[in-house]
């Protein structure tokens, strides 16, 4: 493994346990960070608690063996690209957040091997999103070779950090950036289809949204006009809107904003949704 530098760089940090959705996040972390020019940071967590000592020293050296071989391919696949592997023992999402104050950018898979069958987003993953400081990349088994094009979700002005992490990527990863922002009507959430013209004024409230939107990019169109940007305001579920636009799609982002109470849950509906249903990568952005 590589030795631990005296100066820590903000790199990428991907979480790696072997499973199927882990070795897709660390190719995709793997390529974020030598695009970036960054380091990367690879950790497996290993649970020993209610281990014996000789179980604990066997699972202790497989995680290390699994830390080592992938390191060995990235290096090989990037050459140039600084790459630090390490293992932590633990809980998995407890050490994965600390390790995180390090980085970012975080790339998780969606399941790991203690997931439940069918279960399309693993607890560790879940609570990754649900705390972090930074980005999480969240990566299933299966992602389509041949998407482009990132798709954000814009809320309100508030997002703006999510656009911009979104705009960074969609330079990397080519295809454009594409922001989508879906309303519904306040209280009732019916469509304005049901409502009487003289209640609703559909118009008004979609050149209202547009102007917020075009706000929220303009400084991304005027800081880079040879990225492509478009821009989508309609009327629905920002989450099945979301996950509909993310079927061609290389990464969608979604901003995740601090709840009040107790716990510092960031993650809405929405977030929900699109972590469990899109169809591509998803990027969790954390918002104040």
């Amino acid at each position: 493994m590589s030795p631990v530098h005296s100066e820590v760089e903000l790199g990428v940090l991907a979480g790696h346990d072997g499973s199927p959705a882990a070795e897709h996040a660390l190719d995709w972390a793997a390529r974020d960070a030598a695009a970036r020019h960054v380091p990367l940071y690879i950790v497996t967590v290993v649970p020993i608690s209610g281990l014996g000592h000789r179980h604990r020293v066997e699972v202790r050296e497989r995680a290390h063996a699994l830390v080592d071989t992938a390191s060995a391919r990235v290096r090989e696949r990037f050459a140039g690209l600084v790459v630090e592997g390490s293992v932590r023992e633990g809980d998995a999402a407890e050490s994965l957040l600390a390790a995180g104050a390090r980085c970012d950018t975080m790339v998780v898979g969606s399941r790991g091997h203690g997931g439940f069958a069918g279960l399309l987003l693993g607890s560790v993953s879940l609570r990754v999103c649900a705390h972090t400081t930074c980005p999480v990349v969240v990566l299933r088994s299966e992602t389509a070779q041949d998407a482009s094009g990132v798709v954000v979700g814009i809320g309100g002005p508030e997002d703006e950090p999510a656009a911009e992490f979104a705009a960074e990527r969609a330079g990397l990863l080519g295809g454009g950036l594409r922001a989508v922002h879906s309303w519904a009507l306040p209280v009732t959430g019916l469509a304005p289809s049901l409502m009487l013209p003289s209640m609703f004024d559909v118009d008004t409230v979609t050149a209202e949204r547009t102007r917020m939107v075009e706000q929220v990019v303009g400084p991304i169109r005027r800081r880079d006009p040879e990225l492509p940007v478009d821009t989508v305001v309609m009327n629905g579920s920002a989450g099945r809107d979301l996950v509909c636009a993310s079927i061609d799609g290389a990464l969608l982002v979604v901003a995740a904003h601090p709840r009040h109470g107790p716990l510092p849950m960031r993650l809405g509906p929405t977030t929900h949704a699109v972590l469990h249903h899109a169809h591509c990568p998803v990027a969790v952005v954390p918002v104040n």
